[in-house]
């Protein structure tokens, strides 16, 4: 397998659960500048001219939440997903999808710095309505964690909601709210983050 990824792309989620899948020898990391993007063999790979995206052999994943279930399905065994069967199954496609489309698009748009008066106006077109609903969604998931979201065990969902939270906190996008601390340090403890600068700030 090949993902093409750079060191300022959404990629970077994916590098915890790699090791946590034990599969970083599986996976050829394939740094692609975004200047480079452009270029015919890799817009026949991704027409978006986006990273991440990653090959397997004549498959071409791209959407990072696409890119951990695939990966933590195909590798099902080290439990890091729930089986299709399995009634968590819904609860950790929510997780994947949430942060990767309402919190994704909140912090994107607070990033724009638009005003609070045109935000209130255009909520309704919004999908995530507004920041505070974002936070009401992941405070409410958290305080039914025990002590993850599925309960006693781990999965992609975990480090994908964690690794987006502490970027933007980190960056000042999203408060380091008393309701993420207990989750957040729970991760930090994983060996899987510890190379990863923004969870040693928290």
């Amino acid at each position: 397998m090949k993902l093409y990824t750079n060191a300022h792309s959404r990629g970077n989620t994916l590098l915890p659960l790699l090791k946590e899948l034990d599969i970083e020898n599986q996976v050829e990391i394939i740094q692609v500048e975004y200047k480079d993007l452009r270029q015919p063999k890799y817009l026949a790979l991704n027409p978006m001219g986006k990273v991440p995206f990653l090959v397997d052999g004549d498959s071409v994943i791209s959407e990072t939440p696409a890119i951990f279930a695939y990966l933590a399905d195909k590798f099902i065994e080290k439990g890091f997903a729930p089986a299709l069967n399995d009634p968590k199954r819904g609860e950790y496609l929510k997780w994947l999808f949430f942060c990767h489309g309402p919190m994704t698009e909140m912090m994107d748009f607070k990033s724009l710095n638009v005003s609070p008066e045109l935000a209130a106006e255009k909520k309704g077109s919004l999908s995530f309505g507004t920041e505070a609903l974002v936070y009401d969604f992941i405070k409410a998931g958290l305080s039914k964690a025990n002590p993850y979201l599925l309960g006693e065990k781990i999965s992609a969902a975990d480090l994908f909601l964690a690794y987006w939270l502490v970027f933007a906190i980190t960056f000042k996008i999203v408060p380091y709210l008393d309701e993420f601390k207990p989750f957040l340090k729970l991760i930090q403890q994983r060996d899987s983050v510890k190379d990863v600068v923004w969870f040693e700030s928290i």
